[in-house]
């Protein structure tokens, strides 16, 4: 596996995280290819909208956490259980692709 994806680098517990969930490469690549690199601290919330256009038949969403230009982790959840805990997020809702 590439260390590096869509200008992202992956950190090793991102790349572990991957392969647990089954996210591959070009899962990924589709998803932030038009997403700008410079986010500190952030979490992307991909919607079931393009999980589902890009067959994926999960009824969740997939979280990124992004800090640095680097992938910190990532995992499937539902929006709203995620948004019932307090918690001082940045996030990018990624709705298309």
């Amino acid at each position: 596996m590439s260390h590096f994806i869509a200008g992202f680098s992956k950190s090793d517990h991102f790349t572990l995280r991957q392969w647990d969930r089954c996210i591959n490469d070009k899962l990924l690549t589709q998803i932030l290819k038009n997403v700008e690199t410079n986010h500190a601290n952030t979490l992307f919330i991909v919607s079931r909208k393009v999980l589902k256009k890009i067959n994926r038949s999960l009824n969740k969403e997939l979280f990124i956490k992004v800090d640095n230009n680097t992938l910190i982790t990532c995992f499937y959840c539902e929006f709203q259980e995620y948004d019932s805990a307090t918690r001082e997020q940045n996030y990018l809702i990624i709705n298309k692709i």
